[in-house]
């Protein structure tokens, strides 16, 4: 076992911090724990294979102590502020100079704190044995492990000499029906390396479904010839309303992780995985698991991942591929997965196939890096308590030690721009604008969970506000079109969207408030606006899905009864009066209509909002018809989009169908929330603030 005992988190005002710079230094970058397997007939093995597993609901007392310990230290957070102590804890992170030196100077590829962790992982740990490698990269967006593994690879190797494959699979943030509180939609490097990218048949990139990971193992075997040498996992789900419950809530994601290595991962391979608190048996059973089949098991966290927070990577090296009673444990991981109700917090195995010497060290790791985090909690409450200005001026100092230590600790040189996986002007335009929104403390944001409608709707309006603080979008605006080739069907197909989670047709910070006001009013801002479309003489209404209905039908019944109105009809134009586009479906439709169709196309955002096609095109309906017909017979699957997604994202078509989709949702989120809508005043007590709704996990 390996580790450095951890310094203090409040050093006294008048320490020698020159003294104590090496050993802090050393602490941050030697966070390392190695489990140490016992030799011979002792060594750590499965259980037999007569013995049930996932039989037995236990916990160790020994952890479940550590457990409530560390929780207690983490609930002195609940009062301040998530933006300023986020803010705080960023301005005194020791390895906060290092991302902005790799993005700054040394201009590398999609820079992101993840790519600094893994960057570190990859030398600190032979995950990558030779040149020649295929790689597999599990909830991977927004791809920063995979440019920093290239850099690394550069770095080490020589341009003819590596010969890499890499796939990789997220959360598909082009899928509507997937949360958007859950997943990153962050696509700047998916947009350009979509052909590596693994959604699974269903589109939804969600590898909680086994299906979707026997499909994931289809693919790495027909893509990858079979051969996998090394496989990262940096799962996580968003744990702000329950962050005492970190490690039950993900836990049935770990399992998913492990199951999709273990099944692809070839005869001594490596594989990654991001973990957090490690206190629960079902969370020991599984490490458990990892040492029987894995020659060597450690675990590290990185310099540049924050002290105050749980993650750790679980390294792995040396796959045991033909260990007895393997294909036996993953069969049945996968039935208990194949539950979809199952939270998954039975441990695997029973706490008597459990080894006392394995829970010694595993106790052993879980106190050290307990108090690891223990003690930045403590160090970053009295840092922003005391404002010690002796203190604040080491870690200035030590800022800058982290950063140069990383740099030659690595080896961290430039890459040339032509050695990069896309152009770096891709992936460094920005997402959007962002809104400066107060998140409140979480002991805010519970009491606003049981307060009154009034001071939800205080706090909804006064997020409005700073949403309408942002630039204003231009009140009329057209498409011109300017293809030269002719515009060409690409059907992809995939599981129907039931309800609408998210979209890439409109601004993150406008999409959230959405869903608060939904979640609030339980009406949805997408229905309120009355849509609606007029083809000259008649109309058609948009209608909300009935209780029983998916809005995929609500929507698919809508077009369908518009293209047929259009091919009986002809008429001169079609008006869209506030009517979003919020899906590929829909998306891909308009485009269709206004590059195939119609000749022109006009956006007004005044009241009427209106989006106008116009001048109908001397065809003959052929591809109306063929198009008409696919989305009637949908027997080989709901349609997702008519287009290639390139057709669709990141071009003049899109930005032009962002803008129309935020002053939509604008327009109707004023309506909704205006004094005329709700005209009684909201009464606070003195002196006090009601924070805004922020589902930001806390940054430590």
């Amino acid at each position: 076992m390996s580790f450095h005992a951890p310094l203090q988190g409040k050093p006294h005002p008048m320490a020698d911090y020159q003294s104590i710079r090496h050993s802090e230094l050393e602490q941050l970058f030697e966070k390392k724990f190695h489990y140490q397997k016992p030799r011979g007939n002792k060594s750590w093995q499965l259980p037999p294979q007569d013995q049930a597993l996932f039989s037995e609901f236990y916990q160790f007392d020994a952890l479940q102590g550590l457990r409530e310990q560390l929780n207690t230290v983490k609930s002195k957070l609940n009062d301040y502020g998530v933006q300023e102590w986020s803010a705080h804890t960023n301005r005194r992170d020791p390895s906060g100079e290092v991302s902005w030196r790799l993005k700054n100077d040394t201009k590398a590829e999609f820079v992101t704190v993840a790519w600094c962790k893994i960057f570190e992982c990859l030398h600190r740990y032979p995950l990558v044995k030779s040149s020649e490698v295929n790689t597999l990269h599990l909830c991977e967006a927004p791809g920063a492990f995979i440019t920093s593994l290239n850099h690394y690879l550069h770095s080490k190797y020589s341009k003819d000499e590596i010969k890499w494959r890499w796939r990789s699979t997220t959360l598909n943030p082009y899928y509507e029906g997937n949360p958007l509180n859950q997943m990153i939609t962050d696509d700047r490097f998916i947009f350009h390396t979509l052909d590596n990218w693994l959604f699974h048949r269903d589109l939804t990139g969600n590898l909680l479904d086994v299906a979707n990971i026997d499909h994931l193992a289809e693919r790495c075997a027909d893509d990858l010839q079979g051969q996998v040498d090394l496989v990262t996992a940096d799962g996580s789900i968003d744990c702000a309303a329950q962050p005492d419950c970190q490690e039950e809530i993900v836990v049935r994601l770990f399992f998913a992780e492990v199951l999709s290595a273990l099944k692809i991962l070839s005869k001594g391979g490596n594989f990654l995985v991001k973990m957090f608190t490690l206190f629960e048996a079902c969370s020991v059973s599984l490490l458990y698991t990892l040492n029987c089949i894995f020659e060597q098991v450690h675990i590290f966290k990185p310099a540049t991942s924050k002290r105050g927070n749980s993650e750790v990577y679980v390294i792995c090296l040396n796959y045991q591929k033909d260990t007895t009673g393997l294909p036996r444990l993953l069969e049945e991981i996968k039935a208990k997965l194949s539950q979809p109700n199952d939270t998954m917090v039975m441990p695997l195995f029973a706490r008597s196939q459990i080894p006392q010497d394995f829970l010694m060290q595993h106790e052993i790791a879980c106190r050290l890096y307990m108090k690891l985090q223990t003690d930045a909690i403590e160090g970053s409450i009295y840092a922003y308590e005391s404002n010690d200005r002796h203190y604040l001026r080491h870690l200035h100092h030590l800022r800058g030690l982290v950063s140069d230590t990383y740099y030659s600790r690595y080896k961290v040189k430039p890459l040339e721009d032509s050695l990069c996986i896309v152009d770096k002007e891709a992936t460094r335009k920005a997402l959007g604008f962002s809104v400066p929104v107060y998140g409140g403390s979480y002991t805010e944001r519970e009491n606003l969970k049981h307060g009154d409608l009034l001071k939800q709707i205080y706090c909804l309006r006064r997020e409005f506000n700073q949403l309408e603080k942002c630039p204003s979008s231009r009140t009329s605006y057209s498409y011109v079109k300017k293809r030269v080739e002719p515009l060409n069907l690409h059907i992809s197909r995939g599981a129907p969207v039931h309800s609408l989670q998210s979209s890439m047709f409109a601004s993150e910070p406008i999409l959230l408030m959405r869903l608060r006001i939904l979640d609030t009013f339980d009406l949805d801002p997408v229905w309120q606006s009355a849509p609606k479309c007029l083809l000259e003489s008649k109309t058609l209404d948009y209608h909300q899905p009935t209780e029983n209905e998916s809005f995929h039908i609500a929507q698919r019944r809508f077009f369908v009864d518009l293209l047929e109105a259009v091919k009986e009809m002809k008429p001169q134009s079609i008006v869209f009066h506030k009517f979003l586009f919020l899906t590929h479906y829909a998306a891909s439709l308009l485009l269709f209509l206004m590059e195939v169709i119609y000749k022109e196309c006009s956006f007004d955002s005044n009241d009427l909002q209106t989006l106008t096609l116009s001048k109908l095109e001397d065809t003959d309906n052929k591809e109306l018809e063929k198009v008409l017909e696919l989305l009637k017979d949908e027997q080989a699957g709901a349609i997702h989009s008519l287009l290639d997604i390139k057709e669709l994202q990141k071009n003049r078509f899109s930005n032009a169908l962002i803008q129309h989709n935020n002053n939509v949702l604008l327009t109707c989120f004023r309506g909704m929330l205006g004094e005329e809508s709700f005209p009684m005043p909201v009464v606070l007590a003195p002196n006090s603030e009601v924070p805004a709704i922020q589902e930001t996990a806390a940054v430590f």
